[in-house]
C-alpha cells in the first residue's frame, strides 16, 4: 500500500455520467459499495467494449494502485495519456514513480501536468508536498504560493502551506492558512486535527478543545481523540467533561488501562470535591432552637 505522505496527494475514482445499464456505472456502483472485485471487473467489461474508454482505464488503475498493484495502475495512467491529456492521470502516476524512488521522473510528471493545465491548483500542489518530503522548504513554499495564486480556494494548498508555515515557526501565517483550509472546507477533519494540534501545542487548550470536538462528531470511532479530549478538558480542571470524554473513549475501548486510571483519578477529585462541598454545608448549617 501507499504511504501515508503519497497516499494524501492521491486522487481517486471519477464519477462521470455514462449511460445508466453501462458498464462503467455499474462499476461506480460497486465501488461507492465497496465491492472492490465486482467493481473491477465492471471496468474490465467497459473496456471491452471500448478499449479507448479512458474514464473506465482511470478508475481501474486507482482501484489498482489503492490495493497496491502499481505496476497495473502505472501502465493503464500510461494507457489513458496516450489518449487525452489528463491531470489526475499524470499527478497519480508521479505518486507511483516517486513510491518506487524515481523522484525525478515524479517531478517531471507533475511539471508536465503543471504546464498542460495550468488553470489547476492540483500538480504544484502535490509538487509542493513531495518538495517539503525532501527537506526543500523554500521550494515547497514557492510551489504552494504558485499553487494559491491559480486557485486561491484551493483548500488543501492552504493546509499544506499553513502546516510548513508551522513547521518554519511562523506561527501566525500557518495558523491564518488552517483557518483559511477549514473555511473552505468545514467538514475537513485532517483540517480540523492539524489546527487543534497546533493550539494544543502552544498551550491554548480551550481552542484546541473545540475543534477536536469537531473531529469527534465527524470521526465517532477515533478512540485517541475522545482520550485526547478527557486529557485537554483535565488540563483545565473541567472534570465531568473530562470524564464523559473518557467514558466515550471506553465504548471503542473498554481493557485500556490508561483510560481507566484517568477515569478512576478523576472520580477520586470530583469525590474529594464533593467532601469538601459537604463539610463547608454542615459547617454553615445553623437550626433555630427554642429558648
Amino acid at each position: 500500500m501507499m504511504g501515508v505522505m503519497v497516499a494524501s496527494m492521491f486522487f481517486g475514482c471519477a464519477n462521470v455520467p455514462a449511460p445508466i445499464d453501462g458498464h462503467f456505472n455499474k462499476g461506480v456502483e460497486y465501488y461507492d459499495n465497496k465491492d472492490l472485485a465486482k467493481a473491477i471487473e465492471e471496468y474490465k467489461l467497459a473496456l471491452r467494449q471500448n478499449s479507448n474508454d479512458t474514464f473506465a482505464m482511470y478508475n481501474l488503475a486507482v482501484l489498482y494502485q489503492d490495493q497496491g498493484k502499481v505496476d497495473q495502475a502505472e501502465k493503464l495512467y500510461g494507457d489513458v495519456l496516450k489518449v487525452t491529456e489528463d491531470t489526475f492521470s499524470r499527478i497519480n502516476l508521479a505518486g507511483i514513480y516517486y513510491e518506487k524512488g524515481n523522484h525525478d521522473e515524479a517531478f517531471k510528471e507533475l511539471e508536465t501536468a503543471a504546464n498542460k493545465n495550468p488553470d489547476s491548483a492540483h500538480p504544484l500542489s502535490v509538487l509542493g508536498e513531495y518538495k517539503e518530503q525532501e527537506g526543500k522548504l523554500a521550494e515547497a513554499e514557492q510551489n504552494y504560493l504558485k499553487a494559491l495564486s491559480i486557485d486561491n480556494r484551493h483548500a488543501l494548498t492552504h493546509h499544506r502551506l499553513g502546516r510548513l508555515h508551522l513547521k518554519r515557526e511562523k506561527l501566525v501565517q500557518g495558523i491564518e492558512h488552517l483557518k483559511q483550509a477549514i473555511d473552505l472546507e468545514a467538514d475537513n477533519p485532517a483540517y480540523l486535527e492539524a489546527l487543534g494540534e497546533e493550539y494544543e501545542r502552544s498551550g491554548n487548550y480551550l481552542e484546541a478543545v473545540n475543534f477536536f470536538e469537531q473531529v469527534s462528531v465527524l470521526e465517532r470511532d477515533r478512540l485517541e481523540i475522545y482520550v485526547k479530549l478527557g486529557d485537554l478538558y483535565k488540563k483545565k480542571s473541567m472534570f465531568r467533561e473530562a470524564l464523559s470524554r473518557y467514558w466515550s473513549a471506553l465504548a471503542l475501548k473498554k481493557d485500556d488501562p490508561y483510560i481507566h486510571r484517568s477515569v478512576l483519578e478523576i472520580y477520586k477529585i470530583l469525590s474529594e470535591q464533593e467532601i469538601e462541598t459537604l463539610k463547608n454545608l454542615e459547617g454553615q448549617s445553623s437550626f433555630a432552637r427554642n429558648p
